[in-house]
């Protein structure tokens, strides 16, 4: 067997290392080409998928543009409007136009397929409203989140929470109960339910739903601060009244 020299062992790495590179350009190329070939729509949906709103509502007006009847645009429009006004606040034109997408699509193909993103989307009107403190506006927009997603607790616990900053306590207890029945690891809810009670003078029943949320989300800095005032009262009540334990049932 003939050796190589040490010439042409350079000579062959050499030519490897073209090889290599061109087939690297070559990869290149083709990504480039299949890029190019994509649709306004596919590639609207990669922005989307990627976060990137702005570039996602750039392609899919293009679609639309070629096509007013494109589902697949439509709806992706009004996902991308509705990060961009949950990202402004304030942002309403780009909530209207969102919901204007959304229900062009429920209209291009009628059904319930839709409803959670119409569903979301007043309940972030809900809360461009709250930030103007109209709360009226803000239960009647949470009234049509509710209506199109009535097994969510999301709009159900945003309404819970505006009826306690009203004051009214015993009918946010409710609507917060209720958003716990159709989520019971609902932490935020969880914890609500405990402001209520514990607004209520209802401290232990306060303290057990605190708990419960601390083990949805053991570093939850709020509600652990409530519950130690819970365990406090707890412990105070205790210190005074020695055998309540004992008459309650709840020593073990």
């Amino acid at each position: 067997m003939t050796r190589r020299t040490h010439t042409e062992e350079a000579i062959v790495m050499n030519l490897k290392r073209k090889k290599r590179g061109t087939l690297g350009v070559c990869a290149v190329l083709l990504a480039a080409a299949i890029t190019c070939s994509q649709s306004p729509l596919e590639k609207g949906t990669v922005c989307l998928r990627l976060g990137d709103y702005e570039g996602a509502i750039r392609f899919f007006s293009r679609a639309l543009s070629d096509d007013p009847g494109n589902y697949g645009a439509r709806l992706g429009m009004g996902k991308a409007l509705l990060q961009r006004a949950a990202d402004n606040a304030g942002d309403t034109i780009s909530w209207r136009d969102a919901c204007m997408h959304l229900e062009a699509a429920q209209t291009l193909y009628p059904g319930e397929a839709l409803n959670p993103h119409l569903s979301q989307a007043w309940s972030e009107r809900a809360r461009q409203l709250l930030d103007k403190k109209d709360t009226i506006a803000a239960l009647e927009a949470l009234t049509r989140a509710i209506g199109y997603a009535p097994r969510s607790a999301e709009p159900l616990n945003a309404a819970g929470i505006i009826y306690f900053r009203k004051g009214e306590l015993e009918k946010s207890k409710i609507i917060f109960a209720k958003a716990l029945s159709l989520d019971s690891t609902n932490a935020p809810v969880l914890f609500n339910l405990g402001m209520a009670a514990w607004s209520t003078g209802a401290f232990e029943e306060a303290r057990d739903y605190w708990l419960r949320c601390l083990k949805l989300t053991p570093a939850d800095e709020t509600a652990l601060y409530w519950f130690a005032r819970a365990e406090k009262k707890k412990r105070d009540a205790s210190e005074k009244h020695p055998n309540t334990a004992s008459k309650t049932g709840r020593q073990k």
